[in-house]
């Protein structure tokens, strides 16, 4: 009866999500397709500018100006043309990264663990000429994955544990995620009046703290949209949370679940996009392009929407 309750009110909010006539989601976004190591521009309005490129094993994206796109991956990162998915620049040179990510400072923010001979959770700034700027590093956590900066320091997410340091590697804020043993927390971000929102890896879910780190609430998807993995995702300039739905490693997810969920900041599921198994197999990143300018960077703000960098 508990199945039947709970599959019924699934099948009411996706009604109510796909119903709203006045909103129709974004438009032209870009894919990190982890599945099958890819990334893809999509444009719902003109498909004539759709592009999808293979791209080696990594995390992320993010416009970084000059039309171009950066992502990170296994030795460092790449980037790459918006219009043609084309590779414009690359850098091998630190194997075993987790992700990159452009700093407002220029520099770039490289992730590992048990990584650049230290133990634990490694920060590693480094300079376009690839020479190291700063080192943090957390001894106590083996686990990293879409570290952000934020004003004060870096939002850090670590399996069951998301903690914000200083920029000196003082830890300021902490937080314990609910769920299951592996969680794998994945991306947090600042939303305003003090509160942390985390994707949740394994939880499925979204997991929001406040500025003592206490637990406010949780929410996920219908089960018709499986939702499985919530990993990378993006605060919208409505403040709604674009999120990727991610299956499982490997080619074969295609069919699998509603891969790219869009939430209100209360939950309420208003938009989804269903993948084309013949296309896609598993996202795993997305970064909505609706209003940017690929001429800037972009960083995200104090409340957690992306903002450029002039």
């Amino acid at each position: 009866m508990k199945k039947l309750f709970t599959y019924l009110i699934g099948i009411l909010m996706c009604s109510s999500a796909f119903g709203q006539k006045n909103h129709q989601g974004p438009r032209k976004f870009l894919l990190r397709d982890e599945g099958l190591s890819q990334v893809s521009l999509v444009n719902l309005d003109d498909s004539t500018r759709n592009w999808m490129v293979k791209v080696p094993a990594g995390r992320d994206l993010q416009l970084v100006g000059n039309g171009r796109v950066l992502i990170g991956t296994g030795n460092g990162y790449e980037e790459l043309d918006i219009t043609s998915g084309k590779k414009l620049k690359e850098v091998t040179t630190y194997p075993g990264a987790v992700m990159a990510r452009r700093l407002k400072n220029g520099n770039t923010l490289l992730v590992g663990f048990n990584w650049e001979g230290k133990k634990g959770a490694v920060l590693l700034e480094v300079a376009d000429d690839g020479s190291k700027k700063k080192v943090l590093n957390f001894p106590e956590y083996d686990y990293v994955r879409l570290v952000r900066e934020t004003k004060k320091g870096y939002l850090v997410p670590a399996n069951k544990v998301v903690f914000e340091s200083d920029a000196n590697g003082k830890i300021i804020w902490k937080a314990q995620l609910t769920g299951p043993q592996k969680t794998n927390s994945w991306q947090a971000l600042p939303a305003g009046k003090g509160k942390i929102v985390v994707s949740a890896g394994y939880a499925g879910n979204f997991q929001i703290f406040d500025k003592e780190g206490k637990a406010l609430t949780t929410f996920t998807g219908p089960e018709n949209v499986n939702p499985n993995f919530f990993s990378g995702y993006q605060i919208l300039k409505n403040g709604n949370y674009l999120v990727t739905n991610w299956q499982g490693h490997g080619p074969n997810y295609g069919k699998s679940g509603h891969q790219l969920l869009e939430f209100t900041p209360q939950g309420e599921l208003v938009w989804s996009w269903k993948q084309d198994p013949a296309k896609y197999s598993s996202l795993q990143g997305v970064l909505a392009l609706d209003g940017l300018n690929p001429e800037y960077l972009y960083v995200e703000g104090k409340k957690g929407k992306l903002k450029k960098v002039k």
